[in-house]
């Protein structure tokens, strides 16, 4: 049962919500029109067929996915962490440390993690939907009503990055301090990318608070 009035942006905006059944957001959804999800779920679907924004929009939240059907030798399993997957993958294909394919691979699972950290919280700066996107997901509530507050409690937060894109976990792991976390990190091998490409601005805000 999901509680009070407030919007689940993730299922209003993607037709799923990753925290299933566990979210505490309303979970309202267009029904005029609908394709089916390959996991069982629905999804919007945009009435130009010629831009397909949409499709756009799922094929970058599955950029995990995508980048580990490159590997179609290896059975990516959705349902594990993505770090640990990844890390399987190595050993599945033996690859040293300093194997070249091994690089090549993680610089593309890095990008993989970035462009689906932008497809789950956005990249506008400006909107406050997308900072409202990130503070459900770390648990801050009452939801603050403006762009400077989201702010001033998601800097309060000691959060894994990978935890954030991972959408087989029901909830982040929250830490009490930068060294909890650091801990964490080191200890799961969840590095998240410092630059990218392809980061958002909202990732950008992250990656300064993490980093400087």
């Amino acid at each position: 049962m999901h509680h009070g009035s407030k919007v689940c942006f993730q299922f209003r905006d993607l037709g799923f919500c990753s925290y299933g059944t566990n979210c505490r957001y309303s979970h309202t959804r267009d029904t005029r029109s609908r394709v089916y999800h390959p996991e069982g779920r629905n999804k919007k679907k945009t009435q130009q067929p010629c831009r397909h924004p949409r499709r756009k929009s799922q094929q970058d939240l599955d950029a995990i996915s995508s980048f580990f059907s490159q590997y179609p030798g290896f059975a990516y399993n959705p349902q594990r962490g993505v770090a640990e997957e990844f890390y399987r993958m190595c050993n599945f294909f033996a690859w040293d440390r300093d194997d070249s394919e091994r690089r090549e691979a993680r610089q593309a699972f890095k990008d993989a993690m970035v462009i689906q950290f932008n497809s789950l919280y956005g990249t506008d700066i400006s909107n406050i939907e997308n900072w409202h996107k990130l503070c459900i997901a770390v648990n801050i509530e009452p939801l603050p009503t403006t762009i400077a507050e989201c702010k001033q409690e998601i800097e309060k937060i000691h959060v894994n990055l990978v935890d954030l894109v991972d959408t087989s976990r029901q909830q982040v792991e929250l830490f009490s301090s930068l060294e909890g976390l650091r801990e964490y990190t080191i200890k799961s091998g969840k590095y998240f990318p410092k630059e990218s490409a392809y980061a958002g601005g909202v990732l950008k805000f992250l990656l300064r608070q993490i980093f400087s």
